[in-house]
């Protein structure tokens, strides 16, 4: 009897449940812009009525409902009259924001994300650069039904070479905004191609989409309000610095030569040696991956010249990132004041409330240890004569 008593409850809360899911919308994503003095909010809803057709029919799965407001729960009301089903927000995976929204300050925003009862802090969060961050919602892909689903796989793919999901989690940024001596990055996002085209059914039919979305560089952030976003080559020497870089193929000029190294094995170790030294520590493992003209890398003593000449490459790119985040971003990302703060609190007292200063006094010293262990499947360049068969 209590079996069946169980088995019953069990049916009956199965049919509650789907009873209330079918009443919701599901949002996976969402985006923030600003409109003037207002925040234009957009929602991805995953169960629309377009989620009926199969994958065949190749049709997009989702919908996408705007709103404005003077706040963003202003903004969640006007899509609330839009939407025929109630919203439902804990599956929000990405959360994707404007550059005014960076540069005014992402906590006004970041409030209701924390206080909405729905809401998880397990998602991605990324900035657009030069496009509206509504526009990235609506780009469909042949390989995912849903948009908000193409760019955590986005994010996920690069982790193969490169630790990204962290760095792009929401809980990561507010984490370092509120972490003493720590400053925020963010992942930002682009648009290729053309946004109408790119959110139309025939971008889901070709096998060159028209357009597609892909991983910028870093935005860099003091407090929570944007400074400015890195180079390309910057964000990497912060990937290196951060540990995030799984594998990589480093370019770098020696002689009259462009040499490609690949490497998987790249680890970086930061100390604090003393109150005012910070010590970072690169130890690098490659194979030549390309050569472009001679070299006679049969010779110890080349192969020894090219160790010194990554080497050097490495250092002078993160001598100069930390010499561009003293002077032109000023922002703390590496979390050396922290290091100062955990392992020295009576001098970060002293000098905390003048941070950006000491920062620029802070002592930083780099050093690095690379080692090439493979000259790859050829003993000499091709230009030597070597066939592929030797």
């Amino acid at each position: 009897m209590k079996k069946l008593l169980l088995i019953i409850c069990l049916i009956l809360c199965g049919c509650t449940d789907y009873a209330e899911l079918n009443n919701l919308s599901i949002v996976t994503a969402m985006s923030i812009d600003k409109d003037e003095d207002n925040y234009k909010l957009s929602v991805l809803i995953a169960n629309s009525p377009k989620a009926q057709t199969t994958s065949k029919e190749g049709e997009a799965k989702t919908t996408v409902y705007e709103g404005t407001g003077k706040t963003i729960a202003e903004a969640i009301k006007v899509i609330d009259k839009k939407s025929p089903k109630q919203l439902y927000f804990s599956h929000i995976n990405v959360v994707i924001i404007s550059k005014e929204i960076g540069k005014e300050g992402f906590l006004k925003t970041a409030d209701w994300l924390i206080r909405h009862p729905q809401t998880r802090d397990k998602f991605y969060l990324m900035q657009v650069d030069d496009d509206k961050a509504s526009d990235i919602l609506k780009i469909i892909s042949p390989l995912e039904s849903f948009p908000s689903q193409s760019i955590a796989t986005l994010i996920e793919s690069s982790q193969n070479a490169k630790s990204t999901g962290d760095t792009a989690s929401y809980s990561n940024f507010i984490g370092r905004v509120l972490e003493t001596g720590y400053e925020p990055m963010m992942y930002t996002i682009k648009i290729n191609g053309d946004v109408k085209k790119g959110s139309k059914q025939s971008n889901l039919e070709t096998a060159m989409p028209n357009t597609y979305l892909s991983l910028g560089p870093l935005a860099i952030y003091k407090n929570d309000k944007l400074i400015d976003t890195s180079t390309n080559k910057e964000t990497e020497t912060i990937q290196i610095i951060n540990n995030e870089i799984k594998e990589l193929i480093y370019k770098i000029k020696y002689k009259n030569n462009n040499i490609n190294i690949f490497s998987n094995n790249i680890k970086t170790n930061i100390d604090i040696e003393n109150k005012s030294t910070i010590e970072i520590k690169v130890k690098a493992k490659g194979s030549i991956y390309e050569i472009d003209d001679y070299l006679n890398i049969r010779e110890l003593k080349e192969i020894n010249n090219l160790e010194k000449a990554w080497n050097k490459s490495i250092k002078k790119d993160i001598e100069k990132l930390i010499n561009n985040l003293k002077y032109k971003y000023q922002s703390d990302i590496f979390g050396f004041g922290n290091m100062i703060y955990k392992n020295y609190p009576d001098r970060w007292k002293q000098i905390k409330n003048n941070w950006n200063e000491q920062f620029k006094d802070l002592n930083i010293k780099v050093k690095v240890n690379t080692k090439i262990t493979s000259t790859g499947n050829l003993t000499k360049t091709l230009k030597e004569g070597e066939s592929w068969k030797k």
